[in-house]
């Protein structure tokens, strides 16, 4: 049997010595890695980036209390509010980014361009490593989340015959920031039915809330979101006066019949007792705007002194209606387009053109105008 071979101390210590350079190399390597990833990390890009990731990160698993405080919330419109679910569903798939603030070594922190938190970076901590490089350790002194009331609130506008629902429950008066007149039947209101548009405000939601408008049938009304706004306020349009009598009460108007003798009664042409006022009056309410204009125009010196001229053999072309909007089954708005005709009195020819929205309501047996305004061209 062979006698095995002793190592000499020569040996010996050169394997050891080659063992120790070994473990020195490795840990120098690792020494030199960390030192890199440390001083690649202390780029504030970088650093804010993967502070980012983990908030992400511990919204998923449950553990967002290590970043954020929760506040103790209790919405009335949620089964049981919980801003952990909260966050979680808004960091879970979101665009996240970090935007800086006046304040030094401050940002804030959103979340598809939700600001869901601010913080504050402690840059004292300063390290040197390989004798070259010298860099900031970033650390949280403070970060404040924005969730003492909820991490949404919306703005609702709406048709005041609606009824507004949030997670199935149906938003009160409580909520309602404004109930705002429709423009142009400011004198209406006390005369007959209309419905106003209400602006609701609701805040304290932990979660994204299912939201759902009815109208006074209980069937859906289609709703649209721009800038954290609903609306749900759009009425009935029609381009015809046939179409639009399908929602109306009472039908037999002709609304450029009225935009005719309205223009003609500008230009004092037309027939009858002060200027043709009359003949305008079925279709005005006393005491009204649209009556006072009117009457001021018919009882005024200034109507004495429009152009003198002779309406053309065909006074009136070009006449169209479009853009009927329907607020309820007793008032519409319509746009109505036409020209008139004229000579004046040097031969000169002329073309009145008018174009404007008419608003009217159903009262006292006729439609009556509320308002008129002018469609810039």
């Amino acid at each position: 049997m062979a006698k095995r071979r002793k190592w000499s101390m020569y040996k010996k210590l050169l394997v050891s010595f080659t063992v120790f350079l070994l473990i020195c190399a490795e840990f120098l390597l690792v020494y030199v890695n960390n030192s890199l990833k440390a001083y690649e990390k202390s780029d504030i890009d970088n650093y804010m980036n993967s502070l980012l990731k983990d908030i992400r990160k511990s919204s998923q698993n449950g553990s967002i209390e290590k970043y954020i405080k929760l506040a103790n919330i209790s919405s009335k419109y949620e089964k049981k509010s919980s801003l952990k679910k909260g966050y979680k569903e808004l960091l879970k798939d979101s665009k996240l980014d970090f935007t800086s603030k006046k304040e030094k070594n401050t940002y804030d922190l959103t979340a598809d361009g939700k600001v869901f938190a601010t913080v504050k970076l402690d840059d004292s901590k300063i390290e040197k490593r390989l004798g070259l490089l010298t860099f900031n350790v970033w650390e949280i002194d403070e970060l404040l989340a924005y969730n003492d009331e909820g991490l949404y609130s919306y703005d609702f506008y709406m048709n005041s015959d609606y009824k507004l629902f949030i997670n199935d429950n149906e938003v009160k008066n409580e909520d309602l920031i404004a109930s705002e007149m429709i423009e142009g039947y400011e004198d209406a209101y006390d005369k007959v039915d209309l419905p106003k548009q209400n602006h609701y405000r609701v805040s304290g939601l932990t979660y994204k809330p299912v939201i759902e408008v009815k109208d006074k049938d209980g069937k859906k009304v289609e709703v649209t979101y721009k800038d954290n706004k609903y609306y749900a306020n759009d009425y009935i349009h029609a381009s015809t006066m046939e179409e639009a009598y399908k929602h109306l009460a009472h039908d037999g108007f002709d609304p450029i019949k009225f935009a005719e003798n309205w223009s003609l009664f500008m230009t004092a042409d037309l027939d009858g007792p002060r200027w043709g006022f009359y003949t305008l009056t079925p279709n005005l309410i006393e005491g009204t705007q649209m009556y006072n204009k009117a009457y001021s125009w018919a009882t005024l010196v200034d109507i004495q002194f429009t152009s003198i001229h002779t309406l053309d053999k065909e006074p009136f072309t070009n006449e169209k209606i479009s853009n009927i909007t329907i607020y309820n089954d007793n008032a519409f708005s319509v746009e109505v387009y036409l020209e008139k005709n004229m000579t004046l009195n040097d031969g000169q020819k002329r073309v009145d053109k008018l174009h404007d929205i008419y608003s009217y309501v159903y009262y006292d047996g006729a439609y009556r105008l509320m308002a008129m305004k002018s469609v810039s061209e």
